[in-house]
């Protein structure tokens, strides 16, 4: 594990902002296991093959926590098989925001995209931004592979009627079956390429067993064709409110949500936002059935999973097939004495699976070096033998399961708030504490956050694991300095290169 970033600070590292962003302290050296021109770029030039181009599955799921993993039979599977990706963050723990950042390579900064709804945030907003023309999906489908997309796309999508299908195809997918706030997994329409299909309260209508057997049909129309193929499963599952498959309603009765550390705890200095929380048995009782319904409804993710790698097998190409695992944010349930919800800063909200398999993918592995979501859409390019745009502000994760590193001390995670739209999927959420505009940071070791009320939080993670005592107005004027301007050179950075040298700050 690196230093934690006091001792970094005593030793004397300093950054300069080369950023444009004014007077900063002096850059570190950049050291990675590739040659520097190599390493320069957000993916690597591997020479693109059509023939032997690997395939691409991407299972994307909605506010999945770390604390559902290890019900998971088919993760459990994937880990086993592949690479874990234990320090993997979001940059926004909410959904429109932490999506757009995945699929675009860029910080919420840079592509304006804040919220789930209104002029910054949305798919009306993805849309006017221009942000859809580029995307992981349209670099590969440039590349020559066939693009399929299934599930929740962005908030505010519109599927249209089984009369008047909406006309606005996404770009860079060739199918699509999407809905439009199907959250409840029943009763709901999906745009498939262009038509709409209702689906009603049946089993069978499901909604996430439906994705998982048209990603199932899509992987065996397009092996079949011997086609590169891009396919990304993106569940509205366990999303509020959390419904379960019928197969799965009896699973676990008795299960409670984690008493860990934090449960129920108020955080010692904590800001005005979150202060003087505490928890009713009413609200407690209400979360534990909750987590129980999330317990069951995370069961059709590990169904799909097991059914599509069975597909792979079945078609001959999971050898030649990159699966992907992953979470668009976290969730809190009690943890800082808060009922459930995201939005936060502090581990369980920011902190969030990500398991790749692959060809070169080491089996039974994980990666502690320090990766956010704007790695992915580097990282899908460089696996096709294509590369991302340099104003992409990710990196490719290859070669941290390669073995090297990437110089990444800490991670930024920028969030907009309080937003009380009565419009907004995760509404309900709001009546868990609502942290105001912020930008933090996020070391191996520590945590800190800045709020526009001008508040600071600062957590020793070596000391304090579970994020409990704020000890901000324990540092040096000195030392919070640098950490504002460690923040502000990050919340101001563009560019692959420029976020390299912030994100690489000592």
């Amino acid at each position: 594990m690196r230093s934690s970033w006091r001792a970094t600070v005593a030793a004397g590292f300093l950054i300069t902002a080369l950023v444009g962003c004014g007077t900063a302290p002096a850059t570190p050296s950049i050291s990675t296991p590739q040659d520097s021109a190599t390493a320069a770029a957000p993916g690597n030039d591997r020479p693109a093959d059509p023939a032997n181009q690997p395939n691409i599955v991407f299972v994307l799921t909605d506010d999945l926590s770390m604390n559902l993993l290890k019900h998971l039979p088919a993760v459990d599977t994937l880990r086993e098989d592949g690479t874990t990706f234990t320090n993997y963050f979001v940059t926004n723990s909410l959904c429109c925001p932490s999506r757009t950042t995945i699929m675009t390579g860029k910080y919420s900064h840079n592509t304006g995209i804040f919220r789930n709804h209104g002029a910054t945030g949305g798919y009306r907003a993805f849309r006017s931004k221009h942000l859809d023309q580029d995307t992981f999906a349209t670099d590969l489908q440039q590349a020559g592979y066939r693009t399929a997309m299934m599930g929740k796309f962005l908030n505010e999508y519109e599927t249209g009627t089984t009369d008047t299908p909406s006309l606005n195809q996404p770009a860079g997918w060739d199918e699509w079956a999407l809905g439009a706030d199907a959250y409840k997994n029943y009763d709901y329409n999906l745009n498939q390429t262009g038509e709409v299909v209702h689906y009603g309260n049946q089993p069978e209508d499901y909604l996430t067993d439906v994705i998982s057997e048209r990603g199932r049909d899509f992987i065996e129309r397009t092996a079949a064709a011997k086609q590169p193929f891009l396919l990304e499963i993106s569940t509205y599952t366990p999303h509020k409110p959390y419904t379960p498959a019928e197969r799965h309603k009896h699973l676990f009765k008795d299960a409670k949500v984690p008493r860990v550390k934090s449960y129920d705890e108020q955080n010692t200095n904590a800001p005005k936002w979150l202060a003087g929380q505490e928890l009713t048995a009413a609200q407690k009782k209400k979360m534990d059935r909750q987590y129980r319904k999330r317990l069951q409804s995370v069961q059709s993710v590990s169904d799909l999973i097991e059914n599509l790698r069975g597909q792979l097998r079945k078609s001959g190409v999971e050898d030649n097939t990159y699966f992907v695992f992953a979470s668009d944010n976290g969730y809190h349930m009690g943890e800082h004495a808060m009922v459930s919800g995201k939005m936060t800063a502090f581990s369980t909200d920011i902190n969030v699976p990500l398991v790749v398999v692959g060809p070169d993918v080491p089996a039974g592995a994980k990666v502690d070096e320090m990766a956010q979501s704007i790695d992915l859409r580097p990282t899908f390019t460089d696996v096709a033998g294509t590369r991302s745009p340099d104003a992409v502000d990710g990196t490719s994760l290859v070669p941290l399961w390669q073995g090297g590193s990437n110089d990444r001390n800490f991670v930024l995670v920028e969030h907009r708030g309080p937003n009380n739209d009565p419009n907004d999927p995760d509404v309900d959420t709001f009546r868990s504490p609502n942290p105001p505009n912020y930008g933090a940071l996020r070391g191996d070791d520590w945590l800190y956050v800045e709020y526009v009320t001008g508040e600071k939080e600062y957590y020793d993670r070596a000391k304090d694991p579970s994020e409990r005592h704020n000890i901000a107005g324990e540092l040096s004027k000195a030392e919070l300095n640098d950490l504002h301007t460690k923040l502000k050179t990050a919340e101001a950075c563009s560019g692959f290169v420029a976020c390299r040298l912030a994100q690489a700050a000592s």
